[in-house]
């Protein structure tokens, strides 16, 4: 009998969604994240919508089973509901939030990092530039039926616990293999491919990423990627939403959170870790982006009003 591609997609999700609450359920996950030891996929299930959150996100696919999530990179925006999958292709900071959940149709997701290696290995050495690709490094897509398939046989390896560890891998390579080749695929080919602005634009968020106490100026950044300073400003602001100094001051601050937040360290000492020379700035932009001034983070972090 022949099934279209939305029955099959609808049939796929209506199954990952029964397997994610089945495995929420045996864990007794309330709210949160479910981990799995042998892949590096993720359940995300809440009851509620979230605060507002900032974060960074590395190249992933979060396919929403129910409820609704909203992203947010810089000038891009995108929101996600039932049966649609964001996909990040480069590390960005981002601001998110649960906006569509409750105790009776909890938020359910499922998250796959997404391995630049893995994507390399089946990328497709005839790719050109796709005309329509907006180059966007974060965007909500219907989901391949192929991978939410595979998503469901990655996932029910749960109950073969011997033979998950050595079939997960294979179904994490599938999955790579299906989003490269799928219609949405030249948003991840673009990663890998050098000839394209996206794959300089990555060495670029590497270079930030590797070491954020450097102050690194246009002109080395310019000099690095092999594009004069205004078109690294404007590819790099077309993938991420953002210019290449405000995108290293959005680490170095989400980094000193961490920091604050997870260590005892003064709070000076973390605004120099991430590149800030002077304390008073540090902590001026600190307050600007948290709404909190480091010492208050710190103190609420640790329960103390």
């Amino acid at each position: 009998m022949y099934l279209s591609n939305h029955v099959k997609r609808t049939m796929a999700i209506d199954t990952l969604l029964t397997l994610t609450q089945n495995c929420i359920q045996r864990q007794n996950i309330l709210g949160g994240y479910l981990q799995f030891d042998y892949s590096k996929l993720v359940i995300a299930s809440f009851s509620a919508p979230t605060p507002i959150e900032s974060s960074v996100y590395q190249p992933l696919l979060c396919l929403v089973l129910q409820g609704e999530k909203q992203v947010s990179a810089g000038e891009h925006q995108v929101r996600c509901n039932q049966a649609k999958m964001i996909l990040v292709s480069h590390h960005i900071p981002v601001i998110s939030q649960i906006t569509q959940a409750s105790m009776q149709t909890p938020y359910v997701a499922v998250i796959l990092p997404l391995d630049r290696e893995k994507l390399l290995r089946y990328s497709d050495p005839t790719y050109t530039t796709h005309p329509a690709d907006d180059g966007a490094a974060i965007g909500c897509h219907q989901v391949p039926n192929e991978v939410a398939q595979a998503l469901e046989r990655l996932i029910e390896l749960a109950n073969e616990p011997t033979l998950a560890p050595m079939i997960a891998p294979l179904i994490e390579d599938e999955i790579h293999a299906r989003l490269l080749h799928s219609e949405i695929g030249h948003r991840l080919m673009r990663l890998v491919w050098h000839g394209d602005k996206s794959a300089q634009v990555a060495k670029i968020i590497k270079l930030i990423n590797d070491d954020l106490s450097k102050n690194l100026s246009i002109a080395e950044l310019s000099k690095e990627s092999g594009m004069s300073r205004s078109a690294l400003h404007q590819h790099f602001k077309t993938i991420t939403g953002m210019s290449p100094l405000t995108y290293a001051k959005e680490l170095r601050l989400l980094k000193a959170q961490t920091l604050v937040r997870e260590s005892t360290r003064p709070i000076a000492m973390i605004g120099f870790e991430v590149g800030y020379d002077n304390s008073a700035q540090f902590s001026r932009e600190y307050t600007r982006k948290f709404d909190k001034s480091p010492r208050q983070d710190r103190a609420t972090a640790a329960g103390i009003s």
